[in-house]
């Protein structure tokens, strides 16, 4: 008796075999999507950072006369001053994780007669850090925040 087609068994076997292939992959795939996410937001902070520093180089005097130990500039700023360049079709420059525009600010300061800048992601500020008018950049393994208070800068690298 030739009969055509799959038993109830193989079907199920199928399905199963497939269902382990899915708890296995979808996990992997988020993983690499959140981690190249990761990765734009990290360059896409590391390009503005080094904007920033650009500003700070051309406008010297403006952050030696301040009488703050930094300059907070908005990314709207470095775009106005036609140093940062929107993305197209946007105000600003993308946020990969939400797909809003990036917000917060950046603060510019001298150091060694260099300009040097970091990014401040929330409404923090860095006024405990400017104690001696000059702003310590943290160690390899420092945290920025120390009893709830800034301490030191970092500029965000690859694994920020």
């Amino acid at each position: 008796m030739n009969k055509k087609g799959f038993t109830l068994v193989e079907i199920l076997a199928v399905i199963v075999i497939l269902g382990l292939l899915a708890v296995i992959a979808v996990p992997s795939a988020i993983g690499i999507s959140d981690n190249i996410k990761k990765n734009m937001y990290c360059d896409k902070v590391d390009m503005l950072l080094t904007d920033a520093e650009r500003w700070g180089e051309a406008h010297r005097s403006e952050l030696k006369t301040a009488d703050v130990c930094y300059k907070e500039l908005s990314i709207d700023d470095l775009i106005k001053a036609g140093i940062t360049k929107k993305e197209e079709n946007r105000v600003g420059i993308e946020n990969p994780y939400t797909g809003d525009d990036m917000e917060g600010k950046i603060g510019v300061y001298l150091k060694n007669n260099r300009a040097y800048a970091f990014y401040i992601e929330s409404d923090s500020t860095l006024k405990d850090a400017c104690n001696s008018d000059d702003i310590r950049v943290c160690n390899d393994n420092e945290s920025e925040r120390q009893n709830g208070q800034i301490v030191c800068v970092k500029r965000p690298s690859r694994a920020c």
